[in-house]
């Protein structure tokens, strides 16, 4: 399998046929037909593939229709795979060297379009005195097209030198000539890179993930509405996805976005008028309303198999009649999502919304926290929401019910929100916190969760059953699949404490204690 060992760009101005007559002024070679190269480059749409610094096109030339996948910064050649149809999803592909490697990195998430890079290629064959291929080099004229955003044009022309067996000296003497007589300079960037950089796009330019920078300083109304503009470029940056049903993670991201609205319009409290929070918590909560039926089949489809795998072999096979019950749903529910996407309250909201976080603060405002610095906001409501977790975790006993649980984990995701809205204004140290705190959720979660879908199947049981048609076998192993996840439930309860306990220790009292105690009052009991 060859790999580029050397790439240059050609100046403008210096056809391919000038560099192809330097270079017979000084080496022989045999010219092999001209090939007509498509590259579609690919990627998800929140970039895996580029922040694992790996490249995938799906390349059409005259060998044939096949994925190429690249590890950038390494000496590993490209791994290649062929391929009958566009890719999608990883678990779509046949098994091959590029699926292995694509699979861990891409999850669940859709492979998309980034651009197509159309090329004329010239191979040619160095040869030495013997009349033996030394070095095979690659003229390259390329073009992009990016049809998402209508735009095309032309790319840098480029020499790209291939290895051959046995010649390592041949190669570095001609990469020499290159740079040294022709005066070409390395290309220090992927044909990619070069590409969405001629089309106005920026790698990375999405990410679920909470960057803010905030100055401990400013208003807090003013670093709120930061926050809130960051968090509805999330949610509409996934609406057409989550439409089209591209892939599950569209919706998801939708979701958290507005759970995290709702925490932060609830949470950073006093900054805006009572009036309007409560208008736009419960406009939001509708939204996730809305957006909850279509979330729940795409985990329980999503999980099937993890279903599946918790039952006895000889059981398995009885579950399928359950899949297919749910897949037949996943139409009208996809429907009545996209209709509620589409609908005047739903942009009418966002437009309100949008209008609302883009107009300036007030010069004054008589709202009681809204002219506070943002860090003296931030720092008291994390400490009211810390104690209230601690209050609410010392509460749990053995004997707990369910929903005191429920609202422990709730309690623990608007503190963990508040962390990650204001983490830009505490040391880094504030990122352990925040990990002991995911540990508390994880756990909270499987228990929740895991409640969730026993009830979950137990209603579809009966769904089924009212439909008519649903067999014994089927429901036994639906009866069986709730016994094991009351298993896991239970594993969860147990497993409480000793979590809760590490999250309650004295040395993480002590560091939540001098990161968000008040000024003046350093020193004092957690």
């Amino acid at each position: 399998m060859v790999r580029i060992a050397r790439e240059y760009l050609i100046p403008d101005g210096i056809g391919l046929e000038n560099v192809k007559h330097l270079i017979r002024d000084r080496m022989r070679f045999i010219e092999d037909p001209t090939d007509e190269v498509t590259r579609r480059f690919l990627d998800s749409f929140d970039w895996r593939l580029y922040l694992d610094q790996a490249t995938l096109e799906e390349r059409l030339d005259a060998a044939g229709r096949r994925l190429v996948w690249r590890d950038l910064g390494t000496d590993a050649p490209p791994r290649m795979q062929g391929i009958d149809a566009a890719p999608g999803f990883a678990w779509d592909l046949p098994t091959g060297p590029v699926r292995d490697r694509l699979e861990p990195v891409l999850g669940i998430r859709r492979l998309l379009p980034l651009l197509e890079v159309r090329s004329r290629v010239q191979p040619l064959r160095l040869l030495n005195e013997d009349d033996k291929t030394v070095v095979r080099l690659l003229l390259e004229d390329n073009r992009f097209r990016d049809a998402d955003r209508d735009r095309e044009g032309p790319l840098a022309a480029r020499v790209c030198l291939l290895p051959v067996r046995g010649y390592a000296a041949d190669l570095r003497e001609t990469a020499r000539m290159l740079s040294r007589d022709l005066e070409l300079e390395p290309a220090r960037n992927q044909v990619l890179s070069e590409a969405l950089a001629a089309a106005g796009r920026c790698p990375g330019d999405y990410s679920s993930k909470l960057d803010y920078h905030l100055d401990g300083y400013q208003r807090a109304d003013a670093a709120a509405k930061e926050i809130l503009r960051g968090l509805l470029d999330t949610l509409e940056a996934n609406i057409e996805g989550a439409k089209a049903n591209l892939d599950s993670e569209f919706l998801h991201d939708l979701r958290v976005a507005t759970r995290r609205t709702r925490s932060a319009l609830t949470q950073i409290k006093g900054v805006f008028a009572s009036e309007l929070v409560e208008d736009y918590k419960t406009r939001f909560a509708w939204v996730q309303q809305i957006t909850g039926p279509m979330r729940d089949l795409d985990v329980y489809l999503l999980d099937f198999d993890g279903y599946q795998a918790r039952l006895p072999p000889p059981l398995r096979p009885c579950l399928e009649p359950l899949r297919a019950f749910l897949a037949d749903h996943y139409e009208g529910v996809h429907k009545a999502l996209v209709q509620a996407l589409g609908s005047p309250e739903f942009k009418g909201l966002l437009t309100s919304w949008r209008a609302f976080l883009e107009a300036p603060v007030p010069e004054r405002s008589a709202v009681r926290n809204a002219m506070r610095p943002t860090k003296a906001v931030a720092d008291a409501r994390i400490r009211s929401m810390y104690r209230r977790v601690r209050k609410a975790g010392r509460a749990i006993t053995p004997d707990s019910p369910a929903p005191e649980l429920h609202a422990l984990r709730k309690h623990c995701k608007k503190l963990r929100y508040l962390l990650e809205f204001f983490s830009s204004l505490y040391p880094q140290q504030i990122g352990a916190l925040v990990k002991m705190l995911k540990r508390l959720l994880d756990n909270l979660g499987r228990f929740q969760d895991t409640a969730v879908q026993v009830d979950h199947l137990r209603e579809t049981a009966q769904q089924m059953q009212d439909a008519g048609g649903v067999e014994t076998d089927t429901l036994l192993a639906m009866g069986a699949l709730i016994g094991r996840l009351f298993d896991h439930q239970q594993q969860a309860r147990v497993a409480f404490s000793a979590i809760f306990a590490d999250f309650d220790s004295k040395p993480n009292r002590l560091v939540w204690r001098e990161l968000f105690a008040p000024e003046g009052r350093r020193g004092q009991r957690a």
